[in-house]
């Protein structure tokens, strides 16, 4: 291993613990948490849900559009990252290589890096963002928030989470791209 990755994983380590067990408080304790397995929450399901539903009647068949490809977008995340990076680089998640990982979450199987949450949040925010610009701030301070609370949780490193932002957003800007230009040639005709 060459020096330079020797200096980046050890800073990774030192970044890592000083969010997952420095800079803590009680109310990032009780937030992050749950922000970080939204997911499985039903209320967040049913809001989502809702949101889409209002979307796709206020919009009609472009928002229908709109939303079928950000589920791609979002579903092509999770798959690239959990099916093809994480074999393929196979790193461990901090709980299997550090002794002092702060779990807040629970235990997370499988390989670390890149992170699918942050993979995900961050490509539906770039998809989300190209359309609706407004939107930006929220979208991607939430997707922040989420890929943040990866690390204070303890089931990524600083870089797991950097590298699955980075590919969220490609594959968000990807889709949206493809979307838009597909848009414009129906307009066409």
């Amino acid at each position: 291993m060459s020096k330079a990755l020797k200096v980046l994983g050890a800073a990774d380590r030192v970044l890592f613990h000083k969010i997952n067990a420095v800079w803590t408080a009680p109310a990032l304790n009780a937030v992050l948490p749950a922000l970080t397995d939204l997911n499985r929450s039903p209320w967040f399901w049913a809001a989502v849900a809702l949101t889409a539903a209002v979307w796709i009647l206020a919009g009609r068949g472009r928002a229908l559009r709109r939303c079928a490809a950000l589920a791609l977008c979002v579903g092509a995340s999770d798959l690239f990252c959990y099916r093809v990076l994480k074999p393929l680089v196979r790193r461990p998640r901090p709980q299997f290589s550090l002794p002092d990982v702060v779990l807040r979450a629970g235990g997370h199987s499988g390989y670390g890096f890149p992170s699918n949450h942050a993979a995900n949040v961050f490509a539906a925010a770039a998809f989300l963002s190209s359309f609706y610009p407004r939107l930006s701030a929220l979208v991607f301070v939430l997707a922040a928030a989420v890929a943040y609370s990866r690390v204070y949780v303890g089931a990524h490193y600083p870089l797991d989470v950097l590298g699955g932002a980075l590919i969220g957003l490609a594959i968000g800007r990807l889709g949206a791209g493809l979307l838009r230009l597909y848009e414009r040639r129906r307009a066409r005709g």
